[in-house]
């Protein structure tokens, strides 16, 4: 007696009912799947993206110290609020970086200038008057050229002690009875000469002139006494 196997085909109804039902166990498996059941060890590295995290959901606390870099922040997103007081110093600003529209008006006082660090150039004209100079601070070195002139020299603002040295010279000449003669004098170098006069030696002399000549003093005159006589001559020097 022959006996014969038969091979089992599923029918095409019978493989789609056997798809449905495991289907429907593995979605009831993962129904089941309690809350927050999802940890690191289930998520594959680097599979969550920008779409899978939720408004807001990424805060400080996610986010390692030292970690968030310039390039992770956008244009102009730092403001006066995610600085803290007194942070930002000379090393977080670029060189010639902060301009004259960057600083409140009087803010710059002392403190912040350095010492010896203004020149003539960051003076606006007439911005110095006597309340900037120190009492007795200027010497000769500080005046220009012909800068003091008659305003300058009233009576009560120049005493001798502003004044340098004054130095006199002197230079005489004889003069015969009825004849005309002169006698000059020149201040040494280093001075100049601010003022001056003359004298005879005897009364009925005639003086005809006496002014300044050169750096010096000029005085002329005509012998009148019925004698011979002396000129004498003097001028005041001022030293530089």
């Amino acid at each position: 007696m022959t006996s014969k196997a038969h091979k089992f085909r599923p029918s095409p109804a019978l493989a789609i009912s056997c798809l449905a039902l495991f289907m429907a166990l593995v979605g009831t498996a993962f129904a089941a799947a309690p809350k927050n059941s999802v940890r690191s060890p289930q998520i594959v590295n680097g599979a969550v993206k920008t779409v899978d995290l939720g408004r807001n959901a990424v805060k400080s606390g996610k986010i390692a110290d030292g970690t968030v870099s310039a390039f992770d922040l956008g244009t102009d997103s730092v403001r006066t609020d995610e600085i803290a007081k007194d942070a930002v110093d000379s090393d977080e600003i670029v060189k010639d970086a902060v301009k004259s529209d960057e600083i409140a008006d009087n803010a710059v006082a002392s403190p912040e200038v350095a010492p010896d660090s203004l020149n003539a150039g960051d003076l606006a004209a007439g911005s110095v008057g006597s309340s900037e100079v120190a009492n007795e601070s200027l010497s000769s070195a500080d005046l220009g050229p012909n800068s003091v002139g008659s305003s300058e020299l009233q009576a009560s603002s120049v005493r001798s002690s502003e004044l340098g040295p004054i130095v006199q010279v002197t230079n005489t000449t004889a003069i015969a009875n009825g004849a005309n003669g002169g006698v000059s004098v020149q201040c040494p170098g280093g001075t100049t000469v601010i003022s001056g006069g003359a004298q005879p030696s005897n009364f009925g002399v005639e003086m005809t002139s006496t002014l300044r000549s050169g750096n010096g003093w000029l005085y002329q005159a005509k012998n009148n006494s019925g004698a011979a006589s002396t000129l004498r001559v003097f001028a005041y020097c001022l030293a530089a």
